[in-house]
């Protein structure tokens, strides 16, 4: 009888079969455009749910949304056995999905643009997703995420109560919320989740950061500081958040971090933060593959299969969005973060 730990992971295997593989979607970003493209998805069979070959960019999203929060159904079942890798994911995914309502909901977007890219999980699964979207500002979706029992709803709502709440405090609390959710998942976890954890708080870290510097103030910047990082000391931030200029900020960042494997992931210019994302992603794919063969009952398997979830998803996303917009295909292919096989 196998251990629980090991049923996952073999689970986590089976699942990676059914993953696109990067040849499938170099193919995908060739389509000459989304007609095209909603035909090929349609030809996927059971790798992605249906997709009708008329599709529009709404219902490709939605299918997208689908395929994942059934892979993770199918691991989630298996949770009770092995708990901390997959709520680690699950809560990356959470602060990922309410950092795109609470803005969606700020600049007042259209409820399937609040959607595009998100990933389901089980706190929040598409339902829920598709109710928070509707909501006509920050509070309205905190307030609906307390009525709905939400883990971190409490600490969510305190800084959207405001008249105008300031985005940079929403990101804060957001990161905060999910780093004590992750840590604590993490805690009896081995060494590969805890480092993907800190490495995942540096990552926040940087992105508020960035999303401050410049912007005037006089306070002291260290209260923003999210601790449970890796290689983002509080220092380093508070000097790169309090930078006069996003170029200073973004100098003072690969200063602080030269050597450390998050040092590709510094965008080059601000206008480029999703870069930081993407890169951070691929590179992390990459160590975990390397580790799961030296290890293969170990969690970078499990974790490296959720990670290519979510890089399916947002390759899936990438690919539909160039197709849709006319993007060249070279430019589409460079946006993919699905590893090689």
């Amino acid at each position: 009888m196998p251990s629980p730990e090991l049923a996952l992971v073999a689970r986590a295997h089976g699942v990676g079969t059914h993953l696109l593989s990067r040849q499938t979607l170099e193919s995908l970003a060739e389509s000459a455009d989304l007609p095209a493209l909603a035909r090929a998805l349609a030809r996927l069979g059971a790798q992605l749910e249906p997709v009708a070959e008329t599709a529009g960019i709404g219902a490709i999203e939605e299918a997208i949304r689908h395929t994942s929060e059934r892979h993770l159904r199918t691991l989630g079942r298996w949770q009770r056995r092995s708990p901390g890798v997959l709520d680690v994911f699950w809560a990356d995914q959470e602060r990922r999905s309410l950092r795109a309502l609470m803005r969606g909901a700020l600049q007042g977007a259209p409820v399937a643009a609040r959607l595009s890219g998100l990933v389901p999980t089980p706190h929040l699964p598409e339902r829920v997703l598709v109710e928070l979207a509707r909501q006509p500002s920050p509070v309205a979706v905190a307030r609906h995420l307390l009525m709905l029992g939400y883990p971190d709803a409490d600490q969510l709502l305190r800084p959207v109560q405001k008249a105008q709440p300031e985005l940079f405090a929403i990101e804060v609390a957001l990161l905060a919320a999910i780093a004590r959710r992750a840590t604590a998942a993490a805690r009896d976890g081995d060494d590969t989740v805890k480092q993907f954890v800190r490495e995942r708080i540096d990552i926040g870290n940087l992105q508020n950061a960035l999303l401050i510097a410049g912007a005037p103030r006089d306070v002291d910047l260290s209260w923003a500081f999210v601790e449970g990082g890796r290689w983002l000391s509080q220092s380093h931030f508070v000097a790169a958040a309090g930078a006069t200029t996003p170029q200073a900020a973004l100098a003072s960042l690969r200063t602080a971090l030269a050597g450390t494997p998050l040092a590709d992931a510094v965008p080059p210019v601000v206008t480029d933060v999703a870069r930081l994302e993407r890169v951070f992603l691929g590179t992390t794919l990459q160590r975990l593959k390397q580790q799961s063969r030296s290890d293969p009952l170990g969690s970078a398997r499990l974790l490296g299969v959720l990670l290519r979830l979510e890089a399916q998803a947002r390759d899936l996303r990438a690919v539909a969005w160039g197709a849709a917009l006319g993007t060249p295909p070279a430019t589409r292919k460079q946006q993919l973060v699905t590893p090689w096989s």
